[in-house]
């Protein structure tokens, strides 16, 4: 592409074609969906192109809470999980979720499998939304 100056306006005349690669970022509803079914899961999940947002990093903090193992390279963005079978941990967990809807609503199913008490709390704007 060329540009030309003709007074205050400048006139582009258009060049050869434009070729490349770009990678969205991954989406953290899918991703936030595909940990809790990694987490189920029998056996070792990878996730690749994940997100690795506020809200998948408190979904990952209340796994934890729940016992599910998982581990962030975030240079690749992958996200490894060891499925628990449904054999989630913890007889009083409390889990925080900080301002992560998505993370809420899925670990208030999460947190019905098994025994034991759960909690799950997040910030005050947290509590003021409708779950």
């Amino acid at each position: 592409m060329t540009m030309e100056r003709i007074g205050n306006d400048i006139r582009m005349h258009p060049g050869g074609p434009v070729s490349g690669t770009a990678t969205p970022p991954g989406s953290k509803s899918l991703t936030n969906r595909y940990l809790v079914c990694a987490a189920l899961a029998d056996g070792q999940s990878r996730l690749r192109g994940a997100s690795l947002s506020d809200d998948t990093r408190a979904m990952l903090g209340g796994l934890g809470q729940l016992g599910v193992a998982t581990e962030i390279h975030a240079a690749t963005r992958e996200i490894a999980v060891a499925g628990s079978r449904a054999n989630l941990a913890g007889d009083e967990v409390e889990i925080d979720v900080g301002n992560a809807g998505t993370a809420m609503r899925f670990l208030t199913a999460l947190a019905c499998v098994g025994y034991g008490r759960r909690r799950l709390d997040g910030s005050a704007r947290m509590r003021q939304r409708p779950i």
